[in-house]
């Protein structure tokens, strides 16, 4: 994977002062991932309850990433497998995405964690709703796009 800091500046971009004092390149368009540059795969929302809205307008499912800007596999799943051209497609096509941190998390998102993934251990832990919220699917630990692609097909299918 290629990280935002070694991203050449494109349309829709530019170049800020990042974490630490690094000059790094943030996507400037609204609905960009809060840590890292998903090169414009998806329109993310901060929120459960804005992701959940967003979702039952559009008839969608829920792709929650939980993860922290200082995770190597929450970076390598946003910025390498989710922008892999089939998976952006799937995703867009069947989900709405949400980013939580895990520093800071919605008590909705820790309420799906405890209850229905209560043995994940390894960052980032991916969520899969339906529109009202309602467990699906989830994972925990790095994932590549083959595997991605698989959870998206298992979930997609499902009512």
């Amino acid at each position: 994977f290629v990280s935002h800091y070694q991203c050449p500046v494109a349309a829709g971009e530019t170049r800020v002062a990042c974490e630490g004092g690094k000059n790094g390149i943030m996507p400037t368009n609204l609905g960009a991932h809060p840590h890292f540059h998903d090169r414009g795969a998806l329109k993310w929302y901060t929120s459960l309850s804005e992701g959940l809205a967003a979702a039952k307008a559009e008839r969608k499912k829920v792709f929650i990433e939980y993860g922290r800007a200082a995770c190597g596999a929450c970076r390598a799943l946003v910025e390498g497998a989710i922008p892999h051209e089939a998976v952006k497609a799937r995703l867009n096509e069947s989900f709405v995405a949400v980013a939580i941190d895990c520093d800071q998390p919605a008590t909705e998102v820790e309420d799906l964690r405890d209850l229905h993934m209560p043995w994940a251990r390894s960052l980032p832990f991916v969520f899969y709703t339906d529109e009202k919220g309602q467990f699906l699917h989830g994972t925990s630990g790095g994932r590549s796009a083959a595997e991605l692609l698989d959870d998206i097909a298992q979930v997609a299918s499902r009512k």
